[in-house]
């Protein structure tokens, strides 16, 4: 009997190694795999979030991923930074809503999009897909979540509505003045723009004159709103090509010097042309970004290259209109 309890105390203890050695070698997996599954989530360009189901979801856990908009990952997991408090606060409200009216009826997961502040203050557009970790009384006790920044296809977007609604409205201008306001406003309606205006070359002299304008301060319109047919301005809008370059590049003649301390930073000048000779050209400008993303200048471009006729459509109408309100008299 002695022996054979040995025997068993022997086999006992050799299945506890066992087990042990085998938890052992589990753990060592399921933690490589986490590093292996981490290590793929921080070379995807998205951001993965454990949530609290607290005020302004508290972070367990957030990738690496963060940085991208110039946070790091202590700022969430120590508690010092919340969430909520990077959520846009225009849309903080309707994203709490969202997710509460989602857990009343108790979805798994939904998504949903709206504005982030990264560190800097730049404002980006997320998509977030939401998981709702519940137990079996329905009581959530985690939120997972995935963000994808999705700020460059928000921007095409926008800017092809505003072609659209540009396109429409020209339709229905009836003076040059409106046309070109409308056009002026539809640019304006691009958040990397605040300012600007369109100059007008004037067909007997050549010379170049701004005929409407928003966001320049008074200094500006005195002092840059007629160019000579013969100065560096209009010869650098003759010659046709875009050019982007920063506001104070730009001041290219003494009279400029006067416009030396205006508010301005990312600054374009745009030709317009109506077939193959230029009419107008545009100037905009940003009291906030350093340069014009590519996608801001394909539209401008591309608004300058599609509406220069309605300009010439416009002065012909207004030439005619003046020739027999003269034979009239």
């Amino acid at each position: 009997m002695s022996k054979a309890f040995s025997n068993s105390a022997r086999n006992g203890n050799g299945r506890q190694k066992a087990c042990k050695y085998l938890n052992e070698v589990a753990l060592s997996n399921a933690l490589e795999m986490a590093k292996e599954l981490i290590s793929v989530i921080n070379k995807v360009p998205v951001t993965v979030f454990l949530w609290r189901p607290e005020k302004y979801w508290p972070a367990e856990f957030v990738s690496e991923n963060i940085k991208q908009f110039g946070y790091a990952v202590e700022e969430f997991t120590s508690g010092k930074l919340l969430y909520g408090n990077i959520v846009h606060p225009d849309d903080l409200g309707r994203v709490e809503r969202e997710l509460l009216r989602r857990i009343d009826e108790d979805y798994v997961d939904f998504s949903q999009e709206y504005r982030i502040l990264t560190k800097s203050g730049e404002v980006r557009w997320v998509d977030e897909r939401t998981f709702i970790e519940a137990d079996e009384n329905g009581v959530v006790k985690y939120l997972k979540g995935i963000i994808l920044d999705i700020t460059e296809r928000k921007r095409k977007e926008k800017l092809l509505y505003i072609q659209r609604d540009l396109g429409i409205a020209l339709s229905t201008s009836s003076s040059l003045n409106e046309t070109l306001e409308k056009l002026l406003d539809s640019c304006l309606q691009i958040d990397e723009i605040n300012a600007g205006g369109v100059y007008l070359i004037d067909e007997k002299t050549g010379d170049m004159a701004l005929a409407v304008h928003r966001g320049l301060s008074p200094n500006f319109v005195e002092y840059g709103s007629h160019y000579s047919a013969n100065s560096p301005n209009t010869r650098l809008v003759m010659i046709g090509q875009p050019v982007y370059k920063q506001h104070i590049d730009l001041l290219l003649t003494s009279r400029d010097d006067a416009l030396r301390h205006e508010n301005l930073r990312a600054a374009a000048i745009i030709p317009i042309r109506s077939g193959e000779k230029i009419i107008a050209a545009f100037y905009l400008a940003s009291s906030l970004e350093y340069e014009f993303p590519d996608s801001v200048r394909t539209v401008i471009e591309t608004i300058a290259i599609q509406f220069g006729a309605f300009i010439s459509r416009i002065r012909l109408e207004e030439k005619l209109k003046e020739c027999i309100k003269e034979k009239k008299f």
